[in-house]
């Protein structure tokens, strides 16, 4: 007879599941994220819920008709649910898709100060510039490449195609 009772079995048991519990916890805390320049973000959970809180607050400025309104508020809304429903941050990176929490985090950021440019633009009202063909021709003459639709290619930095090219306002002609 080892002299031990059914009671200080079971907290034998709860004590090694509770120590067990806590590994596997310090186990899931990360001490890198493995991208060069991206620290670890302790609160990522508060950081991103309160980032994409403010992004939903901010967008109230744009008219409720703007596509990019409703494309960037049914994202956020979308992800801000995510976050809400889970306490574990692998499960959020799982359900959103798009990284890890630190990385989800400076995507938000990033929305959010590009915001206040959009608002200035007035993006949402019709475009009133000189026409494309203008715009073309005036990147031809400054020597910007541009990859034409008939010619199969792959895109690429070096041959960019139109719709990832800013367009500007063509230079005025230069007197001669």
């Amino acid at each position: 007879s080892l002299g031990v009772s059914l009671l200080q079995v079971l907290m034998l048991l709860a004590v090694s599941g509770l120590a067990r519990a806590r590994v596997a916890a310090l186990a899931r805390q990360k001490s890198t994220t493995g991208i060069v320049g991206l620290a670890v973000e302790p609160e990522a959970r508060s950081v991103l819920s309160a980032v994409y809180t403010r992004t939903l607050e901010q967008l109230q400025a744009f008219p409720a008709e703007s596509a990019y309104r409703s494309t960037v508020e049914a994202l956020t809304k979308e992800r801000l649910a995510v976050v809400e429903s889970k306490t574990d941050l692998l499960e959020i990176e799982e359900q959103i898709g798009a990284g890890q929490v630190e990385q989800l985090i400076q995507q938000a950021n990033d929305e959010l100060s590009l915001m206040p440019a959009l608002l200035d633009a007035k993006v949402w009202e019709e475009y009133v510039g000189p026409p494309a063909e203008e715009i073309y021709a005036d990147l031809k003459r400054r020597g910007i490449t541009l990859q034409r639709h008939d010619i199969p290619m792959q895109p690429s930095q070096d041959y960019p195609t139109s719709d990832r090219v800013e367009l500007i306002a063509p230079a005025p002609p230069v007197d001669s």
